[in-house]
């Protein structure tokens, strides 16, 4: 073989062995780029599925607070119409009662808010009947022993009241209808009703 036979193999041998050492580079580049790229990708999915997974968290979350909050409004109306239930039967039972029991509850009633015991009384027409002569004479009889003067009078006049009475003495009336007096002191027997109702 001739120099330049060697020369020309020698030149070849190096060129081969260059070659395969930069293929072999490239490759381990290229391996290197695929396994941070996957490692990239993978973090990125695992970041993608965190987020998506508190997204849907978080929407489970509210959904849940809505069912509560509608749960307790259903509650809370449900309780508000047993209340005014309650207060509708106490009318209804305070306007049913038996003619003696409400003569007398009309009777105190009129003596606690008579002022000078010259007023008229205005009633329903349904409870005229119940506002008899006797009771009249004896509601005056006691504010005459009271000092005042025991003139109280039934007024021709009717207003549909839901029983009790209005007092008028002058401009001045004074409204001690039932429904008026539960009106008046509901805030206060809420509360209590509520207890009763829901302990």
């Amino acid at each position: 073989m001739s120099g330049a036979d060697k020369l020309q193999e020698k030149i070849i041998t190096e060129a081969q062995s260059e070659a395969e050492a930069m293929l072999a580079n490239a490759r381990a580049k290229e391996a290197a780029i695929m396994a941070k790229a996957q490692e990239e990708a993978a973090a990125k999915v695992a970041k993608i599925t965190a987020a998506v997974e508190k997204q849907i968290n978080e929407q489970r979350r509210r959904h849940q607070t809505i069912a509560e909050l509608d749960a307790r409004k259903a509650i809370l109306a449900a309780k508000e119409d047993l209340i005014e239930d309650t207060f509708k039967q106490a009318l209804a039972r305070l306007q049913g009662m038996e003619t003696k029991a409400y003569q007398e509850l009309m009777s105190n009633m009129l003596l606690a808010v008579a002022q000078t015991g010259t007023e008229e009384i205005i009633v329903s027409a349904t409870d005229k009947p119940r506002f008899t002569a006797e009771l009249l004479s004896s509601v005056n009889a006691e504010l005459a022993r009271q000092g005042k003067q025991g003139k109280l009078t039934l007024a021709a006049e009717t207003r549909e009241t839901q029983g009790g009475f209005i007092l008028r003495g002058g401009d001045i009336e004074i409204n001690n209808s039932f429904a008026a007096l539960l009106r008046m002191q509901r805030d206060d027997l809420e509360p209590e009703v509520a207890a009763i109702l829901f302990s």
